[in-house]
């Protein structure tokens, strides 16, 4: 499977269903710009990963990480996106994804792009994926922003239930304000 800056294939490490996820050169970028970025980004990734992990959020375990790949533990299950192409989403499901978010942003890690495509309905309960975009911030901005990108794919009416349930979660109040203050920004911009 191929993604805007990387490519997934299953693999095995040792006896364990595996993931590798390998950032392939970009030739628009100068050679060794592109190096550093790919192994920058390979590297935050799994520094996120076993963060989030240490947070007791469920995510994939990381194997091995190389210059531009890492090899992580596949998980098994149904991305919340496509299921929500089918129905809507549950109210269990909202609470999961808050407090995942909330267990995240405990420990300054933001995800950069929380929305459904990147959490996944598993045996042991949601997971998330996909740390490509995430960094390690106690800005209450950048975490709140996370909050918006999650309201804005899920809607209005979800998104304000997402917001309380984040709250529930243990999420800090500064941070909720702050996604409000983004929230009226883009919609200044929408109308602008």
């Amino acid at each position: 499977m191929k993604g805007a800056e990387a490519i997934l294939k299953k693999t095995r490490v040792l006896t364990f269903a595996a993931v590798e996820k390998f950032r392939p050169k970009k030739k628009y970028r100068a050679a060794a710009l592109d190096e550093k970025i790919r192994r920058e980004r390979t590297r935050r990734e799994a520094r996120l990963l076993a963060r989030a992990k240490e947070a007791g959020v469920t995510c994939p375990v990381v194997y091995e990480v190389s210059d531009f790949s890492i090899r992580m533990k596949f998980l098994e299950g149904e991305m919340l996106y496509h299921a929500l192409r089918r129905r809507a989403i549950k109210p269990a499901e909202i609470a999961s994804a808050a407090r995942i978010l909330a267990a995240l942003h405990s420990v300054d890690v933001v995800h950069g792009d929380f929305t459904p495509a990147n959490l996944m309905n598993t045996r042991e309960g949601m997971a998330v994926i996909d740390f490509g975009l995430g960094s390690i911030s106690n800005d209450n901005e950048d975490k709140g922003t996370d909050i918006v990108t999650m309201q804005k794919a899920l809607g209005a009416k979800k998104g304000a239930l997402f917001a309380a349930a984040y709250a529930r979660a243990g999420g800090k109040a500064p941070v909720l304000r702050m996604a409000k203050e983004i929230g009226k920004r883009g919609r200044y911009m929408e109308r602008g």
